[in-house]
């Protein structure tokens, strides 16, 4: 059903190509398309995955510039906070949302109902959510065969952490061809960076678990490829957090598990055992060229690799 709704909203889209719309789908396309032709893509990027995740919260349904109030900012941020985003992320939303309906006020498209209120747009400093190894292993060792949905949220999360804490949607798209004997090559969806992986046991082990002769992906998240795919990941991604949470509960662990977690543990860990931090920052694909990767050589994958195998040794 939501795929059809989504259907309709971009067919109504097409529809109000021309003149000044009144609902909010038409406009932000219009925006989109002019910083495209400014040669703003990133910006435009940005742009279109918060006009996609409006969309997918209204299950493809439009609305007017002027229905657009606080109650309808609450629910989407609600939303968001379901679907396991942190405060930044829901700001970054929130924000460009914000700067749309504000340039409509200023085309007196609509009055100003400050409807972005009650709602997070501010950037919180990034909390430390970290899990110490014991716990790591406390995880790996639960007996969750009698609920597969859980066990492969589990599996998923050991497969981030075994791989120097991959980001989620970099796991998401991995494809088979970025595998090449026991070598793990992909770039970074966040920064661009190329990242490579040494494949060690346990990686390979739940890689040839939930492997699928189908797909060109490498992990089982994308059903329909070439399909919507960023949808597909959202999804996975809130499916995952909420069975992480779950799991953490039965665990009685304090902090609460999610694919992100298993990041930070790995970085938590690896300065615990007095790894350098800019072997860290390397391993996990940092890329803050205005301080790390200027005055940092390039680190060698065989050096980041001991790194990663000191981190696991244990498990």
């Amino acid at each position: 059903m939501i795929i059809v709704k989504e259907k309709m909203c971009h067919s109504r889209i097409s529809r109000h190509d021309r003149g000044i719309p009144a609902s909010l789908y038409p406009f932000m396309e219009d925006l989109i398309e002019r910083m495209r032709i400014r040669g703003q893509e990133g910006t435009a990027r940005n742009y279109k995955a918060a006009m996609r995740s409006f969309c997918r919260f209204r299950e493809g349904d439009d609305i007017g510039l002027s229905l657009i109030d606080k109650t309808v900012m609450e629910e989407y941020q609600t939303w968001l906070r379901h679907g396991g985003l942190s405060r930044n992320s829901i700001s970054f939303y929130m924000r460009i949302l914000r700067a749309v309906y504000n340039k409509a006020v200023n085309k007196e498209m609509t009055i100003n109902r400050n409807p972005f209120l009650n709602v997070f747009t501010g950037m919180e400093k990034t909390r430390k959510r970290a899990v110490p190894q014991c716990e790591i292993i406390r995880l790996r060792n639960l007996d969750l065969s009698h609920v597969p949905k859980l066990e492969f949220a589990r599996d998923m999360f050991l497969f981030l952490f075994l791989c120097r804490g991959m980001s989620f949607i970099d796991a998401v798209f991995l494809k088979k061809t970025d595998l090449r004997g026991d070598s793990l090559s992909y770039r970074r969806h966040k920064t661009g960076q190329s990242i490579q992986i040494k494949v060690i046991k346990q990686i390979r082990d739940l890689l040839e678990r939930y492997h699928t002769d189908s797909s060109p992906y490498l992990l089982p998240f994308i059903k329909s490829p070439e399909t919507d795919e960023r949808r597909q990941y959202e999804s996975a991604l809130r499916s995952i957090n909420k069975a992480l949470g779950e799991i953490g509960e039965m665990a009685g662990m304090r902090t609460r598990l999610t694919t992100y977690v298993s990041r930070h543990s790995w970085a938590t860990i690896a300065k615990t055992k007095n790894i350098p931090i800019n072997v860290i920052s390397d391993a996990l694909g940092h890329d803050s060229i205005a301080t790390t990767q200027i005055y940092l050589s390039n680190i060698s994958n065989s050096v980041i690799d001991r790194a990663n195998e000191l981190v696991i040794k244990g498990l």
